[in-house]
C-alpha cells in the first residue's frame, strides 16, 4: 500500500515561464534543480513546500520546443493543489493585480475552487479547504503565509477503463471509493495529506498524446524500499507491466502503467531533498548525480537557464529562429550551427571547450528531413535545393544581424562554426553576405552550391578542416579553391579521420579560434 500522492510530473516547453508561474505566481519554492536520469540533457524542476515534503511536489521536465500535447484517454490531465478557505479571496485579488486569467470561485461540498492554466496550458485548480492540513509554509515564498499552498489536494485521470484503475488505486495504492456522479468515480486515502484521485470516464474518447502542458505521469508515496518492493511484486503478479527499482538519489522508483494506460510511479519518501544541498538553499543550483559530475561543464552549458523570482535573469529573445544564447566574458561571439539530426544544444559544449570566454549563439536548422533538422532542403544526398539554400543563407545573415542588436554583440567579432550540414549553410551565408561575419569555422563542409556566387570576401579568415577518410571529402574538393578564389585568407587541413569530429579538430580549432580573438581584440 502506498500513502497518497507523493509528486506529479510534468512538461514544460519553457522552463524560464514555468518557474515564473509555480515559484513567483503561486509562491511554490524550488526545492531541486536537476536533471533527468534518463536523458542529462533534460532540465528537471521540483516545487514544493519548504522542505520538499512528499505530498507537496509538483515536478516537470523541460522540454524545449516541443509539440504540445494532447489531453486524452490514458493520462493525469489536472492537479489540485490545497490552499486555506480563507485565504481564496486574496487569491482571487493576486490573481487580478497580476492579470491572471481564471475561473471560480466554485463551490464543490465544502471547499471553493479557482481554475487557471500554467503556461503550457496545463490545468491547476486551487482547492480552499477549511482547516487545510500545513505543509511546511516558506518565509522566502513570494506569497503571504496564510496564502500558501499546502500541498496536492487531488489529479484527475481520464481512463477508458475506470472499474480496473478503481481496482487498482484500492488494492495496492491505499485509496478508497467514496462516490461517482457523472462518469467522474471519486478515491480518497485518509493518509498523509488526505489526496485525492479523481477517476473521469472518458470511453470512446481520443486517446492522450503526451507532450508540453501534459503530465507524464504521477507518483504515490511508500515509506521504504521493501513496502515498494512488495508492491512491485504484487503489481507484476496481476500481468501489468512494471518496470523495475530505479534509484533517483532522493527517493527510489518503480513504475507501471494502470489498465486505463496512464503512466504510474511508486516513489519511497526518504532520503528526501536535503540529502545534497543545504536545506537552507535547495533548490538554487544545478545538482546532478555523481556520475554525471564530471560532466557538469558540458551540461549546465546545455541546459536552459532559470532565474528564481528577484533574480538577474539571462536575456532571452524572440527570432525567427530557435536558438540558444549563453554569455561569455569577451567580445567574440561563436555561432554555431549543427549537422543533421542535430540541434541548437548540439555544439554549446564543443563551443564552449573551444573558446572558453566566447558568447555563444547556437541556431536550430528550421527545414526537417524525416524530423531531423537541417539548415535547408536536399533532393537527395548530394543534390541540394538551390533556391531554398539562398532562402535560407539570406534568413540566417538577417538572424545574426537582429541578434547582435538584441543580445547586445559586437557585430564585428562574430565568427560562424559549422559542422557537416552545418559548415554548408555558414558557407552558403560567408558567400552571399560577407560583412556578416568576422570568420568562419567549416568543420566536414561540402560545396553546397552548383553554381558559386561570386564575392569578395576581403582576406576573411577560414578555417576549414577535411577527414581524410570522409565519404564526402570528393564533394568537399572544390570548398577550398572557392574561397581562394574570392580573397578568403584560408586554412585548409585534411586531418586522420572520417566525417567524425575527433581530439584534432578540437586542437586545431581551438588554436585557430585563440589567434582570431587576439586579431580581433586588437582591432577593436
Amino acid at each position: 500500500m502506498t500513502n497518497g500522492i507523493h509528486h506529479t510530473t510534468g512538461i514544460t516547453g519553457d522552463a524560464q515561464a514555468n518557474v515564473d508561474f509555480y515559484a513567483d505566481l503561486l509562491g511554490l519554492r524550488l526545492v531541486k534543480r536537476t536533471v533527468s536520469h534518463n536523458d542529462p540533457t533534460t532540465l528537471h524542476l521540483f516545487y514544493g513546500d519548504a522542505a520538499g515534503t512528499p505530498g507537496t511536489l509538483l515536478s516537470f521536465f523541460a522540454w524545449p520546443d516541443t509539440a504540445q500535447g494532447r489531453r486524452g484517454s490514458g493520462q493525469a490531465t489536472e492537479i489540485g493543489l490545497t490552499v486555506p478557505l480563507e485565504s481564496l479571496g486574496d487569491w482571487v485579488q493576486h490573481f487580478l493585480s497580476r492579470g491572471v486569467n481564471f475561473s471560480g470561485p466554485t463551490r464543490d461540498g465544502d471547499t471553493s475552487r479557482l481554475t487557471l492554466e500554467d503556461p503550457d496550458g496545463l490545468p491547476i485548480v486551487l482547492v480552499g479547504v477549511p482547516d487545510a492540513r500545513a505543509g511546511q509554509t516558506w518565509e522566502g515564498s513570494t506569497v503571504p503565509t496564510a496564502m500558501q499552498v499546502r500541498g496536492i489536494h487531488h489529479v484527475v485521470f481520464w481512463t477508458e477503463a475506470p472499474q480496473e484503475t478503481g481496482a487498482v488505486l484500492e488494492r495496492h495504492l491505499g485509496f478508497r471509493r467514496v462516490g461517482e456522479q457523472g462518469g467522474l468515480h471519486t478515491y480518497r486515502t485518509a493518509a498523509s495529506l488526505g489526496h485525492t484521485v479523481y477517476l473521469r470516464d472518458t470511453s470512446g474518447f481520443w486517446p492522450s498524446a503526451g507532450g508540453v502542458g501534459t503530465l507524464h505521469h504521477v507518483a504515490f508515496r511508500t515509506a521504504n524500499a521493501e513496502s515498494e518492493q512488495a508492491l512491485l511484486n504484487a503489481v507484476r503478479a496481476e500481468g501489468l507491466e512494471v518496470q523495475g527499482v530505479r534509484e533517483h538519489g532522493y527517493f527510489q522508483s518503480i513504475y507501471f502503467r494502470e489498465p486505463g494506460g496512464s503512466l504510474l510511479e511508486v516513489a519511497t519518501d526518504r532520503p528526501g531533498f536535503a540529502l545534497d544541498e543545504d536545506a537552507a538553499h535547495l533548490g538554487e543550483r544545478l545538482v546532478l548525480p555523481p556520475e554525471l559530475e564530471a560532466q557538469r561543464q558540458d551540461i549546465e552549458v546545455a541546459l536552459p537557464r532559470v532565474a528564481l523570482p528577484g533574480e538577474a535573469r539571462l536575456p532571452a529573445r524572440d527570432l525567427d529562429w530557435v536558438h540558444r544564447f549563453q554569455p561569455g566574458t569577451s567580445g567574440l561571439t561563436l555561432l554555431l550551427l549543427h549537422g543533421t539530426g542535430g540541434n541548437e544544444t548540439s555544439l554549446l559544449a564543443l563551443g564552449r571547450q573551444l573558446a572558453p570566454e566566447a558568447n555563444l549563439l547556437s541556431v536550430r536548422g528550421r527545414s526537417l528531413e524525416e524530423g531531423a533538422p537541417r539548415f535547408f532542403r536536399r533532393f537527395s544526398a548530394t543534390r541540394y535545393d538551390q533556391a531554398h539554400l539562398v532562402e535560407e543563407a539570406d534568413a540566417l545573415a538577417q538572424f545574426v544581424e537582429d541578434a547582435a542588436v538584441l543580445y547586445d554583440l559586437d557585430p564585428g567579432q562574430v565568427i560562424a562554426l559549422g559542422y557537416s550540414n552545418g559548415a554548408n549553410i555558414a558557407l552558403a551565408t560567408l558567400a552571399r553576405h560577407p560583412s556578416v561575419f568576422a570568420g568562419a569555422v567549416l568543420l566536414r563542409p561540402v560545396m553546397p552550391f552548383e553554381a558559386p556566387p561570386p564575392t569578395d570576401l576581403g582576406g576573411l579568415p577560414v578555417l576549414v578542416l577535411h577527414g581524410q577518410r570522409d565519404p564526402f571529402l570528393p564533394l568537399a574538393e572544390p570548398v577550398t579553391p572557392y574561397l581562394r578564389r574570392v580573397h578568403g585568407d584560408v586554412q585548409e587541413e585534411r586531418l586522420e579521420a572520417g566525417h567524425e569530429l575527433t581530439d584534432q579538430d578540437i586542437a586545431v580549432t581551438s588554436g585557430w579560434l585563440r589567434e582570431q580573438a587576439q586579431r580581433l581584440a586588437v582591432r577593436s
